[in-house]
């Protein structure tokens, strides 16, 4: 009788418990998200094993053949690389064919291959776009993957997509990522930092779990030691008054990366167009405020246009045909229809959507 008493009782305070987590995780999902949720969540943190194996000169390229889910909060998007290492099936024989380069904007690798701007391009403009994004990649590393692509597959032009966030940093590290790739094992499987099981399992799929780490985060980028958030506001102080003359050194390595492409492209008689990718609180100015606070910057000197009106004037310069991606984007992103996720800062479906139909109008003006 005691035991059958006993048991009664754990069963209720575990009813409660199990009830009382289902409670906190709908609240959790009822909350709107921290303004600068895509910095604090740490999306990249879901992406598969196995994506990606090492490189001796590009540090990483994805793996020939691999299928898996990425899962995040927000999505579960199935991921295929074909033979040739793009996202994507075998390709097929239309003309012309376009290589689209680029990081992780062009991967896409938070919304469905059909959604991808990529694949709409495909069905919308004229010719078959394949899809060579590679998170990470900066301009040296699209070059350099875009003349070993040209060689197996013969393209017709390169569309390099230019994300403002962080690729003048990326240019301007690509000596020592280069130096880091030399050293390596080509082939091998992309390390990447050990996560318990138990968190491996909860941060894609709980909310409550993701906002107790991001808590945990927002914390810890509050110290001025912090060399996580000493990392960003290197990158984020192009944004502002203060940085503009950070951003002018940086530029000049990416000037050389884009003339290096220009001189690339023209050499194998293949068009060139640059899209100008802003990051989310460009668009967005709700995430301005929190993304520059959360790094220490002043959001008052912000210049958040600052980075790709200097891009675009240098590709003019150059003689780079360019496709701006900020007014279009601005224009449709709204509470209703947002373009950038909410826990990632890529595009959403709607985004991608947006820049497609943009990209296509550039194309078609050339």
């Amino acid at each position: 009788m005691g035991r059958a008493r006993w048991s009664g009782r754990l069963a209720l305070v575990l009813g409660g418990l199990l009830l009382g987590g289902a409670a906190a995780e709908l609240g959790a999902r009822v909350l709107a998200p921290h303004d600068a949720a895509d910095m604090l969540y740490s999306a990249p943190d879901n992406a598969p094993d196995g994506l990606y194996l090492t490189d001796t000169e590009l540090f990483s390229v994805p793996r020939p053949g691999f299928s898996a889910s990425q899962r995040s909060i927000g999505y579960d998007v199935q991921l295929r690389i074909n033979e040739h290492g793009l996202r994507g099936g075998h390709l097929t024989e239309a003309r012309p064919r376009w290589l689209v380069g680029g990081d992780s904007f062009t991967m896409a690798a938070q919304v469905a291959e059909d959604q991808t701007f990529v694949a709409r391009l495909s069905e919308q403009a004229d010719g078959d776009f394949l899809n060579a994004g590679v998170d990470g990649y900066g301009t040296w590393a699209a070059l350099r993957r875009y003349e070993r692509l040209d060689q197996e597959l013969d393209v017709d032009g390169l569309l390099l997509v230019f994300f403002a966030g962080n690729d003048l940093a990326d240019n301007a590290r690509w000596g020592s990522i280069q130096e880091q790739a030399a050293r390596m094992t080509p082939g091998e499987q992309l390390w990447r930092p050990e996560q318990g099981a138990l968190h491996r399992w909860l941060y894609p799929r709980s909310l409550l779990y993701a906002r107790l780490h991001m808590l945990s985060r927002a914390q810890s980028l509050a110290r001025a030691d912090n060399p996580e958030r000493q990392r960003w506001a290197s990158e984020l102080q192009i944004f502002t008054r203060e940085g503009r003359p950070v951003l002018q050194g940086l530029m000049r390595e990416t000037r050389s990366a884009l003339v290096a492409l220009r001189a690339a492209t023209d050499a194998r008689s293949d068009q060139l167009l640059v899209a100008i990718a802003p990051p989310a609180f460009q668009v967005d100015e709700t995430r301005l405020e929190a993304t520059m606070s959360l790094v220490g910057l002043d959001p008052r000197s912000a210049q958040p246009d600052q980075v790709t009106d200097l891009v675009r004037e240098v590709l003019d310069q150059i003689g780079i045909a360019s496709c701006d991606l900020v007014g279009p984007l601005r224009a449709v992103d709204a509470p209703t229809e947002r373009v950038y996720l909410a826990y990632d800062g890529h595009w959403s479906p709607a985004g991608h959507r947006v820049v497609a139909d943009a990209i296509q109008d550039c194309l078609a003006a050339r």
